[in-house]
């Protein structure tokens, strides 16, 4: 028996409270993750959808209450909001970047936003009580998931065209609702098209070639059994969609070649988001658990885990460097609409330590020995830049820069201070594109 659950949309979000890193060891909190703990209220009373434009570093938050299209930059400021879009929903950018489409869900319409700008350039009528919900890119076309009365069903817009029309396209099947669509780079012409809130939940694979064709369509009552589905992405490689529902209580992998079931990540209960990074790093999300980020094409151990609360449906975003995640929390507890600005949440851990004795004596040589590993190898070459802060340098001198052991992470150098009392050495490895920065700090008193 198949049961109906209407998805109320997910409104708005709060604050995280508090968002820790497990597992960082020595790694020192830095600045952008502290505004990801406390997070940036939002001017919106509700959510539907977010995007991140890796051109103009912006992000765009959806608000189908207010009819509006909140804009923040990359540390979650608000730099703008984009008003009069009618029931702002489902959020696509262009391959560019240069243009936002939005699914105006009381307008009947899809609304195209100059993202240099943040002005509407066109709108494009989608038909009398249509309702469009939610938008992916296939083909080199737009298509739009859309509601009339008590039946979904897709529609496509050629806005390469001279004169871009909105039409309805035979699908192959009933949709309850109007459908939510993905696609990936990896597989320009496949759109996956599924429906959220019942039971069981329905995936359908369309090639978008030519007319919309299906490759795959498959209702999950069994192995695996997917019900309540809140959410899906495709890799992005292509091969495999991840799918958030609030049964399993795990994040479901299954092929888009068959929709068979290939695994799945672990969660605790409710998932309810998932995001693909354009490196095919993974984000999943439960209104229950962690945030959870993994290497691509793995699905343990996490690379990172932050302790969200109120994470929204549909409320992660990659930005296309990889290393930055964004969180949509909030509404359940009654405080504004939140977003979370997660750094670094596609970057491995580091663990930097230093080890000194406590005391020395003035002019006596003194070694210090210091250690940065990571899960993975270091690349070679990798170093370490030390200071020291004494009293005749409050703020700071160098001491030098220091190779690490490429097989123990290691590096060691010795001093013979002269400068009587407590002496700081500040180690800091800065980072790279795989790995997290960090810092460490041993004090010696240097006695006569």
């Amino acid at each position: 028996m198949r049961i109906h659950k209407r998805a109320a949309l997910a409104a708005a979000t709060a604050l995280i409270g508090s968002l820790t890193l497990i597992g960082a060891g020595s790694v020192t909190a830095t600045a952008e993750e502290t505004a990801g703990a406390a997070g940036v209220a939002l001017p919106s009373a509700s959510f539907r959808d977010i995007v991140v434009d890796g051109v103009h570093d912006r992000v765009f938050v959806s608000d189908p209450s207010g009819g509006t299209i909140v804009v923040t930059d990359y540390e979650g400021a608000v730099v703008g909001q984009i008003t009069a879009e009618e029931g702002a929903a489902g959020l696509v950018l262009s391959a560019d970047s240069s243009r936002l489409y939005v699914a105006l869900s009381t307008a009947d319409a899809i609304a195209e936003i100059d993202t240099a700008t943040l002005t509407e350039t066109n709108r494009y009528p989608t038909g009398t009580g249509t309702s469009p919900q939610t938008l992916a890119m296939a083909g080199g076309k737009l298509w739009f998931g859309y509601t009339i009365g008590s039946s979904g069903g897709i529609g496509v817009l050629d806005v390469a065209s001279p004169s871009p029309t909105a039409t309805p396209v035979p699908s192959g099947r009933y949709w309850y609702y109007a459908p939510t669509l993905a696609s990936s780079p990896a597989d320009p012409n496949a759109l996956v098209a599924g429906e959220e809130g019942v039971s069981p939940a329905t995936l359908a694979v369309y090639d978008t070639s030519g007319s919309l064709q299906k490759r795959a369509e498959r209702g999950f009552s069994s192995s695996p059994s997917i019900s309540y589905m809140n959410d899906f992405a495709v890799t992005a490689d292509g091969q495999n969609i991840v799918v958030a529902a609030n049964n399993p209580y795990d994040h479901q992998i299954v092929r888009v070649s068959d929709l068979s079931s290939n695994g799945s990540y672990s969660s605790w209960q409710f998932p309810n988001a998932v995001a693909v990074a354009t490196d095919g790093t993974v984000a999943t999300g439960a209104d229950g658990d962690f945030v959870k980020t993994y290497r691509p094409g793995t699905t343990w151990p996490a690379l990172h885990e932050y302790a969200v609360n109120d994470l929204q449906r549909d409320g992660l975003a990659w930005a296309p460097d990889e290393n930055r995640l964004f969180a949509i929390t909030g509404f359940s507890y009654g405080s504004a609409p939140t977003l979370h600005v997660l750094p670094d949440a596609g970057k491995l851990d580091t663990t930097l330590s230093l080890q000194s004795p406590g005391t020395s004596r003035k002019g006596k040589a003194l070694t210090v020995t210091g250690w940065l590993t990571a899960a993975e190898p270091l690349p070679a070459g990798t170093t370490v830049e030390v200071t020291r802060t004494d009293a005749d340098h409050p703020t700071g001198t160098p001491v030098g820069t220091f190779p690490i052991s490429a097989t123990t992470g290691e590096f060691t150098f010795t001093e013979s201070p002269r400068t009587l009392g407590d002496i700081t050495y500040t180690a800091t490895y800065g980072g790279d594109g795989g790995h997290v920065p960090a810092t460490a700090e041993t004090t010696v008193t240097i006695t006569k």
